[in-house]
């Protein structure tokens, strides 16, 4: 653990347009990250936005340790970002005013981006969790770069790609890679999880459960995880498909799986809270991850601290987390055919299968906590702070 010590409370601004209750990687990762640099004696403000038709929650109320700040945006999807970049910086105009902050770090390249061009005499830091970086990297939209994030004073990046891309736009910015973290207070290997989970989904003890913890989008590479299915069920009837996520392609599976006569196999289940995604965890004998893109998956950490193998694709920070036939397989991306095979090379042998299992519980447990990433992140705020004197 960094041996670091703060040598003073920092007063931290964070900022997302992704947060709870939206279901997603970059949310989970906000609040989590906010929770644990609290926990180290810091004050942490989050603002964020909310559509929130029913007005079930409050604009402002404590998450834990953390003061969350919504602003309030249309029904209109169109708008809502343009709505929250307007109020967003507003707010940020008024909580400055009142109080002294050192830290404003961000999360969403576009909309935070634009929020947070804002005078400041602290320092700017953006984490750079982006798929849409990646896609206007390789289209060599490096304009567009230098417009949203010339401000930033330092970037964080959850994978080493990342990382090493961000420094190709920015050379002059510090960077750094922290991995993305889990809660192994909350993700831990649980029987009796397992088993109400697997009893509500209406599993039987010889089932096999594959599972996927996705947004239903195309970047995440779920569709060939669907088309793997066919081969996955032909060689192994005890297999059963566990799909927890939704997103645009919902449609296209569901009717995929009511014309191959899957329905009795496969699950897919959509709107669950993070706290509730341990009982699906547990609930599974693997996880996949088939991402086309990738940071370090969040989905992934939370299965290996519930003490499951990996199969996941070779992208991203995907590699940095499986280590090859250790915690998990490592396959090609774009390829239902190797997501079959490395589901079911897993799954022919238990004692395998339990092995990597608790590798993968082992690994979390050492490099992954969210404490020791909370440390890495005040560092290197404290850095960048000694830089303005």
């Amino acid at each position: 653990m960094t041996e670091t010590s703060m040598p003073r409370k920092l007063n931290v601004l964070m900022v997302s347009d992704d947060f709870y209750p939206q279901v997603g990687g970059i949310a989970a990762h906000v609040l989590e990250i906010s929770k644990a640099i609290s926990k180290l004696g810091h004050n942490v403000v989050l603002l964020t936005k909310i559509y929130d038709p029913s007005g079930a929650l409050p604009e402002e109320e404590m998450v834990d340790t953390i003061r969350v700040i919504r602003v309030r945006v249309s029904e209109k999807r169109k708008i809502r970002a343009l709505q929250f970049m307007y109020r967003g910086r507003k707010k940020i105009k008024e909580l400055l005013a009142k109080d002294d902050y050192q830290v404003i770090h961000w999360h969403k390249l576009i909309a935070d981006s634009m929020i947070t061009k804002i005078p400041f005499d602290g320092v700017k830091i953006f984490t750079n969790h982006s798929s849409t970086f990646l896609h206007w990297y390789e289209e060599q939209r490096f304009a567009r770069f230098r417009f949203l994030l010339g401000h930033m004073d330092g970037v964080i990046a959850p994978s080493t790609e990342l990382t090493a891309k961000i420094s190709t736009v920015f050379p002059m910015k510090q960077a750094l890679t922290i991995s993305n973290g889990v809660d192994t207070t909350k993700f831990y290997p649980d029987q009796d999880k397992r088993e109400t989970m697997r009893a509500r989904l209406g599993y039987k003890n010889e089932n096999k459960v594959v599972m996927i913890a996705r947004r239903l989008e195309e970047k995440n590479g779920v569709l060939y995880f669907v088309k793997a299915i066919s081969m996955m069920l032909t060689q192994n009837e005890d297999i059963r498909i566990l799909m927890v996520g939704s997103g645009s392609q919902e449609q296209i599976i569901r009717d995929f799986v009511k014309e191959n006569g899957w329905d009795d196999k496969v699950s897919l289940v959509t709107g669950v809270a993070n706290p509730e995604m341990p009982y699906y965890f547990n609930a599974a004998d693997l996880v996949v991850l088939p991402s086309l893109m990738e940071a370090t998956s969040i989905a992934g950490l939370e299965a290996m601290a519930c003490g499951k193998a990996l199969v996941g694709t070779e992208v991203g920070g995907i590699p940095e987390i499986i280590k090859q036939n250790k915690t998990g397989v490592l396959i090609p991306a774009k390829s239902e055919t190797a997501i079959a095979e490395g589901v079911l090379s897993i799954l022919e042998d238990d004692n395998i299968r339990l092995g990597m299992g608790h590798a993968a519980l082992y690994s979390v447990q050492q490099n992954f906590s969210w404490q020791e990433i909370a440390h890495k992140t005040t560092d290197f705020y404290e850095k960048q702070l000694q830089r303005l004197l």
